[in-house]
């Protein structure tokens, strides 16, 4: 054996460290021949791709850069991100966003665009709306970031993202994979994404794969939607009240005749998850005043006899009083999907629904019923007119005191009396307490009003006759 040899078995290797080392480490490196080197190039490294591997980005929709840990998924993102100068990149970021503001004051753009975006992003949730960054979850700051990228990009852009769902578990990875591949298409936006789960070649379905790990690349055939399989059928009381706690509104339905549910499934490269419940439709039997029913049904529900009335209402009538979809699968259609297998069959061929959300949430629409703005009733419009007088919002009645006493603090409480919402009994100061932020709730989301017929070989027209 040469001097040489002999040397180059004990010469230590020297490692990248921290500015600083304490005498810990370098034993503990020492250990295993290891030498600390503090190098004074902190840029981080890239791998720049090749010519030929530029050309298939730029002529594919959906990249997938795949690789163990370790591979050199984030080097080659950067290469990449760095050799497409001559476009917009958007790079999701990973740092910490420090600000007092809400993550819905934190996007931009009009009310209906920040909804599609935290909806696309996987954050569809709104009790995590009014949430500052810091107070987010691992998992949902991520998406969050994703969200604050997406808002920015314009067609023709690229959108880069590095270790894509990876800290979210593969069911919500699953939902996110399809609604951000569905809006980078509709968008014209090409995404780039680098990941080491192996399932997200079947969740993304990525017209190009790029593996870090072995420097190739292959094209797939394009596809047009990621497979999503949701099954509606016929579900129970506890399907509902499994799901009860996401919805809106607190109190069960006073009345159910019907209730659906929708079991999503999952790709077989996810063999260990069994079909989730994703969400729940519930048929109730309908009050017996509506306001919107003589505008979509003129005259069948509001005839002289009001035991007639009541008798067709109940005979003909049915309403979806609860439609709610697990977080984890929200931006799929779910419920869209539950509303549709509903109205294919219905238990009455008249159907309506009445949406708080309606204005954000069009769910009801696009699954083909009618939209119907609900006229404002003559104690909303008082409230209305003493908010007018007093120079304040409905959004006031959250943000801003009330006055005992006050002409305000009256006509909430009238409002309140009137809406049976607080009995004769209740104190003054806590029937305001209580009041006031419901009032505002009503006066601000503005309720829409769904209807729909169903009748076999009879139109519209005919039911309303009829």
């Amino acid at each position: 054996m040469t001097w040489k040899q002999r040397t180059s078995q004990h010469t230590p290797i020297r490692v990248e460290t921290a500015a600083q080392v304490s005498m810990q480490t370098q034993t503990a490196c020492a250990h295993f021949g290891l030498i600390p080197h503090n190098s004074s190039d902190t840029k981080s490294k890239t791998t720049t791709p090749t010519d030929r591997v530029r050309n298939q980005i730029l002529n594919n929709d959906i990249i997938l850069i795949t690789g163990h840990s370790g591979a050199g998924k984030s080097c080659l993102l950067r290469g990449i991100s760095e050799s497409l100068k001559d476009h917009r990149v958007h790079i999701v970021s990973n740092q910490p966003i420090q600000s007092t503001l809400s993550i819905f004051d934190l996007l931009t753009g009009t009310l209906k665009d920040r909804l599609a975006t935290l909806s696309h992003a996987g954050l569809a949730e709104p009790k995590l709306w009014a949430r500052p960054f810091n107070t987010l979850s691992g998992g949902e700051q991520a998406r969050f970031q994703l969200a604050l990228t997406m808002q920015h990009a314009r067609s023709g852009d690229f959108l880069a993202a590095d270790e894509f769902c990876t800290p979210l578990d593969r069911i919500s990875a699953h939902a996110i994979a399809t609604t951000l591949r569905r809006w980078a298409l509709r968008n014209n936006i090409t995404l780039i994404v680098a990941t080491a789960h192996e399932d997200m070649k079947s969740l993304l379905c990525p017209s190009l794969v790029i593996d870090a790990s072995t420097d190739t690349s292959h094209t797939l055939p394009p596809t047009k939607t990621v497979p999503t399989d949701i099954h509606i059928e016929r579900g129970t009381i506890k399907d509902y009240q499994s799901l009860a706690h996401l919805h809106y509104r607190g109190p069960k339905p006073a009345t159910h005749t019907l209730v659906l549910r929708a079991l999503r499934s999952f790709p077989r490269t996810m063999p260990s998850q069994d079909p989730i419940l994703a969400g729940v439709l519930v048929v109730s039997m309908p009050t017996l005043n509506g306001s919107w029913r003589e505008r979509a049904w003129p005259g069948h529900f509001s005839g002289q006899s009001k035991a007639e009335n009541a008798h067709r209402i109940n005979r003909d009538l049915r309403c979806i009083s609860r439609v709610i979809t697990d977080p984890r699968s929200r931006g799929l259609g779910v419920a869209s999907s539950l509303v549709r297998a509903y109205l294919s069959n219905p238990q009455t061929p008249a159907t309506e629904s009445i949406a708080a959300m309606g204005f954000v949430c069009p769910f009801l629409k696009r699954a083909g019923m009618t939209q119907y703005t609900i006229v404002a009733s003559k104690d909303d419009l008082r409230l209305l007119d003493t908010l007018h007088h007093e120079q304040r919002t409905p959004s006031d009645l959250i943000n801003r005191p009330i006055e005992p006493g006050s002409l305000l603090a009256r006509e909430l409480l009238r409002w309140g009396k009137s809406r049976k919402i607080i009995s004769p009994q209740t104190e003054p100061h806590k029937a305001l307490q209580i009041i006031a932020p419901i009032a505002a709730c009503r006066l601000i989301s503005k309720p829409r009003a769904y209807a729909h017929v169903f009748s076999q070989g009879a139109t519209r027209d005919e039911f309303r006759d009829g």
